[in-house]
């Protein structure tokens, strides 16, 4: 079974009421890729069919249509000047008559300089121009982007428990969990699994633990976890939150059908007995220091990651204190 294209891209082409803007929320480069290709090949087909075999066809799937600017790098971030491409191209007339596309697969990587170069082309729209952005975290984005943009989320593949099991040789149970943290988005479950995420998740289940019970400032030991992954730890970050976010979920609705990593549901019992003001304080300082990692890529992670458990154990003692 193929990807779905999204309803909402199926319905603007069948009445042509296409918006300027769509942003799809939650999705891998991969499943932007993906979800967009059967969207623009029906646009740019000169039978509106999507046929395959036409010009503008041929050309949208060897990416070499005049009138498609992909903007996508190997570096951490897509810089202003990759952006300010963009202007140029959506200003002057179609090469082919019709529309003119720009696809940003992991749009959320933009610096905020190369955002606020987007936002003049999203406040003043041309006619007959479509930008297609993607983005794992829309929180990297700025809200003025956000609010311009049709925002949609992934589709989901019907096989996509039985490819996950093959590709990365996974029990039942563990390709189950994968689907479940990444809300049925097959690409983000496959982005997981090439990032470890079974790893990640033990490590970073031991650091909070350590938050949580912690009776003194002392983070030697719960850095040690983090920086484990250095090279990785904006996904290291991320594996913790969706954790906490299983835990918060079981504290206050006591609903365990409602839990994602179903296998440690022990653990995260466990943790739902810590108090709220801890879980929320932990998981919305990490969600700060994830920020920061995004949009500053030159600060020193370790000094940052020390900050931000100091001050996650400030108000776990301050609440030990008061309960005492």
């Amino acid at each position: 079974m193929g990807y779905c294209m999204n309803e909402a891209l199926e319905n603007a082409l069948k009445t042509g009421k296409i918006a300027g803007a769509y942003l799809i929320e939650g999705a891998t480069g991969e499943a932007v890729r993906a979800e967009s290709d059967g969207f623009l090949q029906r646009l740019f087909c000169t039978k509106g069919t999507g046929c395959g075999a036409c010009g503008g066809c041929l050309k949208y799937g060897s990416r070499n249509h005049a009138d498609l600017l992909f903007i996508e790098t190997e570096a951490k971030t897509i810089k202003v000047d990759e952006v300010r491409s963009i202007l140029p191209f959506v200003y002057n007339k179609s090469y082919e008559g019709g529309y003119k596309a720009v696809l940003i697969p992991e749009a959320d990587r933009m610096t905020d300089q190369a955002q606020n170069a987007l936002l003049k082309v999203l406040e003043e729209p041309p006619a007959d121009t479509v930008l297609l952005l993607g983005a794992q975290d829309a929180k990297n984005l700025l809200p003025t982007i956000r609010s311009r943009c049709i925002i949609l989320k992934t589709q989901t593949l019907g096989d996509a428990e039985q490819r996950l099991m093959e590709e990365f040789s996974l029990s039942t149970l563990k390709a189950r969990v994968l689907l479940a943290v990444a809300n049925g988005d097959y690409y983000l479950a496959k982005k997981y699994a090439q990032q470890g995420y079974f790893e990640l998740r033990d490590d970073m289940i031991l650091a909070l633990n350590r938050l949580f019970v912690a009776k003194s400032m002392a983070t030697s030991a719960t850095e040690k976890l983090f920086l484990a992954h250095e090279q990785q730890l904006a996904e290291a970050i991320a594996t913790a939150l969706l954790y906490l976010r299983d835990v918060l979920v079981l504290r206050h609705t006591g609903d365990a059908s409602r839990v994602a990593n179903t296998d440690k549901l022990a653990e995260i019992e466990k943790h739902a007995m810590v108090p709220d003001v801890v879980l929320v304080n932990t998981a919305e300082l990490l969600n700060g220091l994830a920020v920061k990692l995004a949009q500053c890529p030159g600060l020193n992670k370790k000094l940052v990651l020390t900050g931000t458990l100091f001050d996650i154990l400030e108000v776990r003692l301050k609440t030990l204190r008061a309960g005492a």
